[in-house]
């Protein structure tokens, strides 16, 4: 299975579903191999998958599920909507993921940042934002901008 498309490479790890308790050897026969693999700690092994616009990174400790470290699915459609959007929610700071991505839509790439943080960016072909969230609370934009 090396070499899925992104497409359906990302539907292979959506058909996989909650990844808790699964082993690399499962995930690696379902997916596919990966296109690296790092050690990043004792015992610890990051695998990472990517093909056209998207990648993931996942975290195993001992051969077993520990965590999805990024994912990134590529641009989204309609970047100027995208911007209106945000641009009417005013003030994010305290506004929770769930209560953004309700009004913007899903977030194209997130990353872990820290103990309880995490980077989640919207990009399109014309705007770009990013937010950090402290236990899925909007602390603030890391950047942002439009073309």
């Amino acid at each position: 299975m090396f070499g899925l498309s992104g497409q359906r490479l990302q539907q292979g790890f959506a058909e996989l579903g909650d990844l808790t308790g699964r082993t690399a050897d499962e995930i690696i026969a379902s997916v596919g191999a990966p296109i690296s693999q790092s050690m990043t700690g004792p015992g610890q092994t990051l695998l990472q998958w990517q093909s056209g616009s998207y990648h993931i990174g996942v975290l195993f400790e001992q051969g077993q599920f520990a965590g999805i470290m990024s994912e990134d699915s590529g641009l989204l459609p309609g970047g100027r909507a995208l911007a209106r959007n945000f641009a009417g929610l005013g003030n994010l700071v305290g506004r929770s993921k769930d209560e953004i991505v309700d009004v913007v839509g899903p977030y194209s790439s997130f990353s872990v940042a820290g103990p309880h943080q995490v980077l989640l960016q919207w990009q399109s072909d014309v705007y770009h934002i990013a937010l950090l969230f402290e236990d899925d609370v909007c602390v603030g934009i890391t950047h942002e901008f439009a073309v």
